[in-house]
């Protein structure tokens, strides 16, 4: 094995921090010089020295195309390449893997892999969803190797022409990089008492049953149909207390409804934690009975395995990546995006017993398979093959 001087280009630092994180320390210390091009932030430069990686900060418009803009941007990767003899380019999301993947091929980098961490023209119609699928297929053509982050999101690539197969790579049973099972994703990290401060500060009560959410709150991830499940599940279910939590917040773009949103600050019974941190979101996890994504497109239902990995189980559509987080009675429940299909789901995991036998699945299934011990290695088979 050679050692590499490997660039990894993403557009968020926060991406960087809590999707890649520890891989930069467990490349470099296999031998790989490694360097991170993303958007500036107040903890970039720590994240850098603490996993032993050169850094360059660099603006990155995320929507659409800003011809000036992006024309420095790819200078400036163009110039970091030369000046850094990079011969490998691991490129993340929409605009860092189109900016990234050109300035490597430009440059003519040897090794120009890029990470498909979801099919983005999924939902989108019209004009609008052939310019980002022929920006995909351009992409797509100018890299070596193309690391799906789930078997469906490469069936979709392959179905719809956007890269060849051989090109296709898939790092175990997907994810770009697995999840911290020991030091973040534990139940054993909380104490009885801090989980129920937490359960007691949040308004809920030990007979609750908790339904959760977590992402963005978009139209996209299902949340509509979920709030409409949720009173349905309230109206069938009067004598039981049914609580829905949902963590995250809204967004510009694909943003719900304002009717949605009055929903979730006016119903009593919707607990709206907002954004919560990553570092400390696991805690959030074990307040929930279950947990459900319904969204009609994902790269890999990461928020699935998250909660999996706190012994909680899902119910999920069968959506691209979201089909590949779960295994069906195992882990967890398929439903359709509709109300009906996802409150008869859910209401499966009134019955304790099932609920208990399911959910002392999900630890050991996500630990055994999405551990970043497991996944890592794959990580080195892409760069080497």
């Amino acid at each position: 094995m050679k050692a590499h001087n490997i660039l990894v280009i993403i557009n968020l630092f926060g991406s960087a921090e809590n999707f890649i994180g520890g891989q930069f320390s467990y490349l470099r210390e296999h031998g790989y010089n490694m360097h991170l091009i993303c958007c500036d932030d107040p903890k970039l430069k720590s994240f850098a020295e603490k996993h032993g990686i050169a850094h360059q900060p660099l603006y990155l418009k995320r929507e659409g195309l800003s011809i000036l803009s992006d024309l420095k941007a790819l200078r400036q990767v163009c110039h970091y390449i030369k000046a850094n003899n990079i011969d490998t380019i691991m490129a993340h999301q929409a605009k860092a893997r189109l900016i990234g993947t050109l300035a490597g091929w430009l440059m003519r980098v040897p090794n120009r892999i890029i990470f498909a961490h979801g099919v983005l023209y999924e939902t989108m119609h019209g004009v609008k969803r052939f310019v980002i699928k022929t920006m995909d297929k351009v992409v797509s053509a100018m890299a070596h190797k193309v690391v799906c982050v789930s078997k469906s999101v490469a069936n979709v690539r392959l179905r719809d022409g956007i890269n060849y197969s051989k090109k296709n790579y898939l790092l175990g049973k997907g994810t770009c990089g697995g999840i911290d099972t020991e030091n973040m994703f534990n139940p054993s990290r909380f104490t009885k008492v801090y989980i129920s401060e937490l359960r007691s500060g949040l308004g809920l009560k030990d007979n609750d049953f908790v339904i959760g959410f977590c992402g963005r709150l978009v139209c996209d991830k299902g949340i509509i149909e979920l709030i409409d499940a949720f009173t349905k599940l309230k109206h069938d279910n009067p004598n039981r207390s049914i609580k829905l939590m949902i963590i995250g917040k809204n967004e510009i773009r694909d943003s719900i409804p304002e009717t949605t949103k009055q929903k979730i600050q006016l119903d009593k019974d919707i607990v709206f934690t907002g954004y919560v941190p990553h570092d400390v979101i696991a805690a959030y996890y074990i307040l929930m009975d279950v947990f459900v994504l319904p969204s009609y497109r994902e790269g890999f239902g990461m928020v699935t395995i998250e909660a999996g990995a706190m012994g909680v189980p899902a119910v999920v559509s069968r959506s691209t990546g979201c089909i590949d987080s779960i295994h069906e009675y195992y882990t967890g429940l398929f439903a359709d995006i509709t109300p009906v299909s996802l409150a008869e789901s859910i209401s499966k995991f009134f019955d304790d017993s099932y609920r208990r036998g399911m959910a002392s699945n999900c630890r050991s299934y996500v630990v055994e398979n999405y551990d970043h011990k497991v996944i890592w290695p794959h990580v080195i088979d892409v760069i080497e093959a």
